[in-house]
């Protein structure tokens, strides 16, 4: 089976990211401006900001090690599947309109690829 999933979840958090550099970057420059450290003072359009691109950046690293899992043959194991379920259940609720939509197909693949082997398998394959 082909390893497309988290090459997916990789470009959604791509998209992410560059969505926040061009439609938020006014507060980004703010914060670049005043140093960073310490600057969300719980300012929402600054709160929002960060919180975008901490979203982004957990994409892509659930996407690296999905994309691992997948190209090393060990399988998904099944609590990822099922939370990024609740994850995007929860988006769709909170923000029906949204980018949220773009990781229902990575999801889809996560309960159709085959789950994580035992772990006697693991040991026996394992390096």
């Amino acid at each position: 089976m082909r390893a497309w999933i988290g090459k997916s979840v990789i470009a959604v958090g791509v998209i992410h990211l560059l969505f926040g550099l061009v439609f938020m970057h006014s507060v980004l420059a703010v914060l670049w401006s005043e140093g960073l450290f310490n600057t969300v003072n719980g300012e929402p359009p600054r709160e929002m900001v960060f919180w975008f691109f901490v979203a982004g950046f957990l994409l892509l690293i659930v996407g690296g090690l999905v994309d691992r899992l997948e190209t090393s043959g060990l399988g998904l194991p099944k609590f990822l599947s099922w939370s990024f379920l609740a994850l995007v259940i929860v988006g769709i609720i909170v923000m029906p309109i949204s980018g949220i939509w773009l990781l229902v197909p990575p999801l889809i693949g996560m309960f159709r690829r085959p789950g994580a082997p035992t772990s006697s398998t693991t040991i026996a394959n394992s390096p």
